[in-house]
């Protein structure tokens, strides 16, 4: 339904990369009665329900960044992280996996998602799939197959 109900309401701006720039304020134009109307569609939301996440905690430990953690339905542990990238930097992510103790490179999360690029180290999760995946990617691909 979710998917019909997009593809249906955004035909002209279907998955509009520029809304990951500034995911915390993503708005689509929308016609109900002949009248287009402006309405902010939360990205995070939207993500956590296409990868079927069971969320564990969510919060947002500075300005500019969110983070959800929690399962898949099939019990993989997950990492997302979604931040604003007018106003944080490759360095600030660094900075944020540092201090909270995130690491690619270890088994504590079977997969993490980033938005926008960045250069944080990235490993095979095996031989079909990269552990650090840009939401952007994970988002078409679970959006359109």
């Amino acid at each position: 339904m979710l998917g019909y109900m997009l593809d249906v309401e955004s035909r002209d701006s279907l998955l509009n990369v520029a809304w990951f720039r500034k995911p915390f304020d993503c708005y689509l134009h929308i016609t109900r009665q002949n009248e287009s109307q402006e309405k902010k569609i939360d990205l995070v939301e939207t993500f956590n329900y296409l990868l079927g996440l069971v969320i564990e905690q969510q919060y947002s430990p500075r300005a500019g960044f969110f983070i959800v953690k929690g399962r898949t339905l099939q019990g993989e542990k997950t990492l997302i992280i979604w931040r604003d990238l007018d106003t944080t930097t490759d360095t600030d992510l660094e900075k944020l996996m540092q201090r909270n103790d995130f690491n690619p490179r270890d088994q504590e999360f079977a997969s993490i998602y980033i938005n926008g690029d960045h250069h944080l180290d990235n490993l095979r999760a095996d031989d079909e799939r990269w552990k650090v995946v840009m939401i952007e990617e994970a988002f078409k691909r679970q959006m359109f197959g």
